[in-house]
């Protein structure tokens, strides 16, 4: 903070030490000069912590964005592992709908098989 040079302090001397007095009018444009820094001081605090606030909540969400990507990424990697197992249990479902019916075919000839046998026993 600069004062004007146009503001000639009267210089008293008491007890020996100097004191720098100013008119009612100078005092008042001195006491509003102060006042008005005191104000941008508190203003700049105000600024500085806002900004520091601004700064916090933003490493904070880029870490919140980074957790949750890294958790989307694992849940592709889950759901890829879930649509192999699928398909593998989907493979198995399908070996054993075939052995299945094999052993119905099996099981038809026989039959089959037993029932020709037998006809042909009582025929005999």
């Amino acid at each position: 903070m600069s004062i004007s040079q146009d503001l000639q302090p009267i210089v008293q001397d008491i007890k020996s030490e100097k004191y720098f007095c100013f008119d009612l009018s100078q005092s008042k444009y001195l006491a509003k000069r102060l006042e008005f820094s005191v104000y941008q001081d508190s203003i700049i605090d105000t600024l500085q912590l806002r900004n520091y606030r601004w700064q916090y909540l933003t490493q904070k969400k880029d870490t919140i964005i980074f957790k949750l990507e890294r958790k989307v990424e694992n849940l592709v990697i889950i759901q890829d592992n879930d649509e192999s197992h699928i398909q593998e249990l989907n493979l198995t479902i399908k070996r054993q709908h075939k052995q299945i019916k094999r052993g119905k075919l099996e099981r038809w000839f026989f039959g089959g098989g037993l029932l020709i046998l037998t006809g042909i026993i009582i025929a005999q």
